[in-house]
């Protein structure tokens, strides 16, 4: 059966810094990754929106004609 009664104050405390701990970790580990994948990410996007103005400028010229 299990144990139901309520964890002492100082164990919560310790655990809530743990988790707090643990989200900072992963925090800095996901920046540090977009850091490093930053240059790449710019690049696609800057090409995605040419492709996307060109697409929309051709529709624009098209419906013109």
């Amino acid at each position: 059966m299990a144990d139901d009664s309520p964890r002492a104050l100082p164990q919560r405390f310790f655990r809530g810094c743990l988790y707090l701990l643990g989200g900072i970790v992963a925090l800095w580990l996901a920046l540090e990754l977009l850091a490093q994948l930053w240059g790449w990410i710019l690049l696609a996007a800057a090409i995605a929106l040419a492709i996307w103005t060109g697409v929309v400028s051709y529709q624009l010229w098209r419906d013109r004609r």
